[in-house]
């Protein structure tokens, strides 16, 4: 869990497109990526600056057949005013039982992509413009790594986008704003009902007015959302159900989702939104028993956030405070303050209290 506090306009959001940035370089390439984005000059630093070049460097470990595996990805690139670019530099270094493997080592698109045995893939990407993560060679371990990045998932939900009918079609994720909730519980509650089980579980402690949630096809081949509660004779249609409840349920889904619909990491946008924090509360206690239940194999999870009552129910490990000077964005773990740390433990005072109170910096 990393959960991003700092005032508005501090770089939280800006953080996240980093990342999302990587997934759609996999998804759709850079040039289509550069074009979704208004253009190199509109993603570029607009403080002032010696050159126009954007350097990423992503480095972690993941479990790969039991066993982790580090890696090291990096991707330099210059571009002009005008929107011309080109990738400087871009290296994918992989590691596993401690042998180090250069998988990607490319200059202005010429050089080398390896095999894990020393094979080569290719010599050149084609193009300056172009990203080794576009690559589609079966076998080839780097595709390990871009499924990786593929697979992140990103969610800033918006109720009155949730409150809408869908194809009957199976799903494969919860849509970032949620658009396709009920398809989605149709696919959770069809194909896997101990997802379901779960989810009502919570429920019936959290919300005990709701007996139970359903998703019937109709006969336009589409599904909505309905729900069935105490004390009323008609059930209520997703149009009609409290932002809350909807945001609440859509988030329980992705806790409870089974591996093959999950994702290796999630990056949340102030959660607290809609929520009664009784709610928060649940799922920040739902959420750590099933990190637990997975250990080594549970999601990563970024969330940004303006509570002061979500920031007292995590750690201050997971605590990272966002500020901006003279127009640049930095950060710092408050978790590294000794005195913070004695004043937790002693219980003198609760962390949303420090960082509201301006303790933690980043107000």
């Amino acid at each position: 869990m990393n959960v991003l506090v700092g005032p508005n306009m501090a770089g939280k959001t800006n953080l996240i497109e980093c990342l999302r940035f990587m997934t759609q370089i996999c998804l759709k390439g850079l040039i289509q990526t550069f074009i979704d984005r208004g253009g190199f000059p509109e993603v570029i630093w607009k403080g002032s600056r010696s050159e126009d070049r954007i350097s990423l460097l992503l480095e972690g470990e993941k479990q790969t057949n039991g066993d982790p595996a580090r890696f090291s990805y990096e991707i330099s690139i210059v571009g002009s005013p005008s929107g011309y670019f080109f990738i400087e530099f871009e290296r994918l270094i992989a590691a596993v039982a401690e042998k180090e493997i250069v998988l990607v080592d490319l200059k202005s698109g010429q050089g080398h992509v390896n095999r894990a045995d020393g094979t080569r893939v290719t010599d050149t990407t084609g193009s300056p413009n172009s990203s080794a993560l576009e690559l589609k060679v079966p076998g080839w371990e780097g595709m390990e790594f871009k499924s990786y990045l593929s697979a992140w998932h990103f969610y800033d939900l918006i109720p009155q986008v949730m409150k809408q009918a869908n194809a009957a079609v199976l799903q494969g994720f919860l849509a970032e704003t949620g658009e396709n909730l009920s398809s989605w519980l149709m696919t959770l509650f069809t194909k896997h009902p101990e997802s379901k089980e779960r989810i009502k579980q919570v429920i019936a402690d959290a919300l005990p007015e709701l007996v139970e949630f359903l998703t019937p096809p109709t006969q336009f081949s589409t599904t909505h959302l309905i729900a069935r509660e105490k004390n009323l004779k008609d059930v209520v249609n997703i149009w009609r159900m409290a932002h809350g409840e909807l945001v609440f349920l859509a988030f329980l889904s992705l806790i409870f989702a089974p591996d093959e619909l999950g994702a290796p990491l999630y990056c949340v946008e102030e959660p607290e939104n809609h929520l009664h924090p009784r709610l928060l509360d649940t799922l920040v206690q739902v959420q750590g028993q099933v990190a637990k239940e997975l250990g080594p194999n549970a999601a990563q999870i970024i969330v940004t956030t303006h509570s002061p009552h979500l920031v007292d129910k995590v750690n201050l490990e997971d605590l990272i405070v966002m500020e901006r000077r003279n127009g640049e964005t930095t950060w710092s773990r408050p978790s590294s303050r000794q005195n913070l740390r004695d004043m937790l433990a002693r219980e003198q005072v609760g962390l949303g209290e420090l960082w509201y109170s301006g303790a933690l910096g980043g107000l």
